[in-house]
């Protein structure tokens, strides 16, 4: 499960540097707090949103995408309730199951 952990936090360092990069590459001459303020084309925090932009390579996508991808620990969840159902724990598998849905519902914003 660690290989898990470490390849997402990988992932999600190298997202948030293109992204950084290309911030600066794209405003480096503005400050800051004119970027946070203006975010154009951010729809907020929903992977189901940040992906498009993420694939056209919009550098705030980017970074909210990688700073995301930080939730590992709901790969690790999902993988418990894998490793619960082959091993025929199905109270254990059940709970995980829950927590997954929880963890989903939440981030997608339907809870």
């Amino acid at each position: 499960m660690s290989l898990v952990l470490r390849v997402g936090v990988l992932l999600s360092a190298l997202l948030v540097l293109l992204g950084g990069v290309g911030e600066l590459w794209a405003h480096g001459a503005v400050p800051v707090g004119a970027i946070l303020q203006a975010a154009p084309g951010a729809q907020g925090w929903s992977p189901l949103a940040l992906m498009p932009e993420a694939w056209q390579g919009r550098p705030e996508a980017l970074v909210r995408l990688g700073l995301l991808l930080l939730l590992t620990p709901v790969a690790r969840v999902a993988l418990a309730a894998i490793l619960f159902l082959l091993e025929g724990d199905a109270f254990y598998a059940g709970v995980a199951l829950w927590v997954l849905g929880l963890l989903v519902l939440s981030l997608t914003g339907l809870m």
